[in-house]
């Protein structure tokens, strides 16, 4: 017992000495910056899942609410974390200037292994780094063209209409929802569905062998997806809770497989007749293979265009559901800026249908969606490491006003709600205030924030690909929403507005940033 004791003691006194080690060479190495202590790395699974939060361990939820408690009061828009316990030093930033230099060269400050962690099925454009990342852009890039985004603008408008012919819709003319994301969510599934796959599926659950399996796995998979998506997969077919995941992922991982490999002799065939592959293919499925095999020698093998369609559907399914509720959401908390749209709707489209062409004239439509995603920024944080020892300078980067010198390997966190809160960019930053990104009539008015520093989206070359075709399609959805109804919050007695954020838009900060069920109130408009 005593030799067993005596092992403990000199293991942890060795632990202790190599923890002491990596905090004196964190505080040499970062003397620029003000430093936050915890106990062990905030945004690993251990600090972020398993650690109590408190002021020891602010987990993942470090970046959410604490702009000034995180960078004014410090007076420096970077920090540095230094875990005690657990995890290696790390900068956290909100500086959109330094963000957009680290993004725009993404061959010198790559992705750490630490967040590849959506390669599930498959290595992808989300999650590789230069040069394997500029093959995949290359070749995903085209399929996201006019055509796809006419296409998103069709099916949106056809499954509106499916939308209110159901029961929920046809009431007096007034309908509660308790959760508006289950609809946000199906109308998100029905676009990526027949715009990425060409399936079309019906607003009420569809009984198709084909529809029926992708209605299953977005359900699934995705409602698993953002907490799940750390663990190892082995451990789907381990783990009885995870079992249904894992059979999910092999019943689409297979489907997606099948269809490849279908439409590689499909477009085989087309070369064998007329020496090319054609472009005739109308959805993102179609467009990405044969992008692909118009590639030679630099095509994609099955499971990297598997990889890539799989983040297509799930990613941004999940994203823009919940973008568009929460813009649902501030919209019903200020109906001046509701009226103001629509009264802009009406101006546009009269009493006509909204036709894609209108999409450019229903600008504002679109600034309310920014605005809301810039509260509430569906990529909370993306991480960077350098290859190389590299300096970054930007305005109030560091407390001292110096160059930030990042060794190689260090991780840097670029805090996107932090930057998408900045005040030097976004005056009154915590307020929705839409007209923000509008072009003011008059000279002194403050420029529009620049989209360069937007980080809602990304920046850069590594931009969110799906970035117009989630525009397109929370326009058209928006625009047909609010030409007929209005949308309207439910208080409890004596609550106002902010206490109602507070309960209901409260985040989770999972690998991307959702809200719970969000409540809204829908009148039908009396046409005029």
């Amino acid at each position: 017992m005593a030799s067993l004791w005596s092992t403990v003691l000199l293991w942890g006194a060795a632990y202790a000495i190599w923890r002491s080690y990596k905090i004196f060479t964190a505080l040499k190495t970062f003397k620029q910056v003000p430093k936050l202590y915890c106990v062990v790395d905030p945004l690993s699974i251990l600090g972020g899942f398993v650690v109590p939060r408190g002021w020891w361990n602010p987990g993942s939820y470090i970046t959410w609410g604490k702009t000034d408690a995180l960078y004014a009061r410090r007076n420096s828009e970077t920090i540095a974390l230094i875990p005690i316990f657990v995890g290696d030093a790390m900068l956290l930033s909100s500086s959109p200037e330094a963000s957009k230099d680290i993004l725009n060269e993404p061959a010198v400050w790559l992705k750490p292994k630490r967040i590849m962690t959506l390669d599930l099925m498959g290595e992808n454009v989300v999650t590789c780094n230069p040069p394997t990342w500029r093959k995949h852009r290359k070749i995903a890039a085209p399929a996201f063209d006019n055509q796809t985004f006419a296409n998103v603008w069709e099916v949106v408008i056809r499954a509106y209409y499916q939308m209110i012919a159901t029961s929920d819709w046809k009431s007096e003319g007034q309908v509660f929802f308790t959760s508006f994301n289950g609809v946000t969510t199906r109308l998100a599934l029905l676009v990526i569905a027949a715009c990425g796959f060409n399936i079309q599926i019906d607003w009420e659950k569809d009984k198709a062998a084909t529809t029926n399996l992708i209605d299953e796995t977005v359900v699934t998979v995705s409602s698993h997806l953002l907490e799940r998506a750390f663990v190892p997969r082995w451990l789907f077919a381990v783990l009885p809770a995870l079992k249904p995941i894992g059979k999910a992922y092999e019943r689409f991982e297979k489907f997606l497989h099948d269809e490849i490999v279908a439409k590689k002799i499909e477009l085989a065939r087309d070369i064998k007749l007329d020496g090319a592959v054609s472009n005739t293919n109308k959805n993102v499925f179609g467009r990405f293979v044969a992008a692909s095999e118009r590639e030679a020698g630099q095509s994609l093998d099955t499971s990297q265009i598997a990889g890539n369609l799989f983040i297509f559907l799930f990613a941004g399914h999940e994203t823009t559901a919940h973008s568009l509720v929460v813009t649902l959401a501030f919209l019903a908390s200020y109906p001046e800026e509701q009226e103001r749209i629509l009264n802009h709707i009406h101006s546009v489209i009269g009493d006509s249908e909204p036709v894609y062409e209108h999409y450019s004239a229903l600008v504002p439509v679109l600034h309310c969606f920014y605005e809301a995603i810039r509260l509430y920024p569906p990529g909370w944080l993306t991480m960077r490491e350098p290859a190389t020892d590299e300096a970054l300078q930007a305005p109030h980067l560091t407390a001292t006003g110096e160059d930030l010198v990042v060794p190689k390997g260090t991780v840097i966190v670029l805090d996107t709600i932090g930057a998408c809160r900045n005040p030097r960019h976004f005056p009154n930053p915590d307020a929705f205030v839409p007209t923000r990104w509008a072009v003011s009539e008059d000279p002194a008015a403050p420029l529009p924030p620049s989209m360069d520093t937007f980080l809602a989206f990304s920046s850069g070359p590594r931009t969110c690909l799906g970035k117009k075709f989630a525009s397109v399609e929370a326009v058209c959805f928006l625009t047909l929403l609010l030409r007929d109804w209005k949308v309207e919050l439910k208080l409890e007695e004596g609550e106002t507005v902010d206490d109602w954020h507070k309960r209901i838009l409260y985040p989770k900060l999972e690998m991307t940033l959702i809200t719970g069920d969000v409540p809204l109130l829908f009148t039908r408009r009396v046409k005029e």
